[in-house]
């Protein structure tokens, strides 16, 4: 299992060093230092990106096609190695049409053979098998917020459907620990590293206190020392499943 950190993008920038697997979001790209952008991918070992498409807040009108296509355009111009994966415009769950999903799908699929299908159970579950035999030996994706398209419980029978067809699984926005613990997925990201930094938070003895005014040196300190240990937890669940990668 691969953790790949989220938001580092949207937070504070500060010195990088060697990385592992990072997400970030086309939606924060196009807002953040693109110098800063560039380093991450060159720091890093992976890179994931998401279209940002949830970013949006709720009832805001977005030219969608409009927006699909410049996010086409950075994946032209920016494509390497590293980026390992591009996420769909998955607007269905938002009262989009499919067929409309598919059609901006086949704008991102124009410039990529690495665009990554997110699955919703809008799109029913024979909808799932047929996309994980059409993209076979590719990455696709599921969510991973509680109650929501899938059961807890049900995780490992959707990644035995995609390993039949020899798809990875990402499973977006997964962040909870109990369920990684139990279900191999491929890919997960998490943000939660950025939870106690974004505040400013920082450890006095054993406790964990909030600072404010803090200096801009101080606030990047923290959100370096926030971000390594999000990869003490790359670490950790990439060693725990390491049998099942393929």
């Amino acid at each position: 299992m691969k953790v790949f950190l989220s938001s580092l993008e949207n937070g504070r920038n500060f010195e990088l060093f060697p990385l592992k697997y990072n997400l970030m979001s086309y939606y924060y790209i196009k807002k953040a230092n693109s110098d800063f952008v560039k380093a991450i991918i060159d720091n890093s070992e992976l890179i994931l990106i998401d279209s940002g498409a949830h970013s949006f807040q709720k009832g805001k009108k977005v030219e969608w096609e409009e927006y699909t296509h410049e996010y086409a355009k950075w994946i032209k111009e920016n494509d390497c190695e590293k980026i390992i994966g591009y996420f769909e415009m998955d607007i269905d769950p938002a009262g989009y049409p499919y067929d409309y999903v598919l059609r901006l799908r086949s704008i991102l699929e124009k410039v990529s053979n690495k665009i990554i299908p997110v699955w919703h159970k809008n799109r029913g579950i024979d909808d799932y098998i047929k996309m994980c035999e059409k993209y076979n030996g590719k990455i696709i994706a599921i969510t991973g917020f509680k109650n929501e398209d899938i059961k807890d419980e049900q995780y490992i029978k959707f990644l035995k459907v995609a390993w039949k067809y020899g798809c990875k699984v990402h499973c977006l926005g997964m962040t909870r620990t109990k369920i990684l613990e139990k279900v191999p997925f491929d890919y997960v990201d998490s943000s939660s590293w950025r939870q106690n930094a974004v505040y400013g938070n920082v450890f006095k003895g054993k406790k964990l206190k909030r600072e404010r005014d803090l200096p801009k040196d101080k606030v990047n300190e923290i959100y370096k020392f926030a971000y390594m240990k999000g990869m003490e937890m790359q670490k950790y669940f990439e060693k725990k499943w390491r049998k099942y990668e393929k």
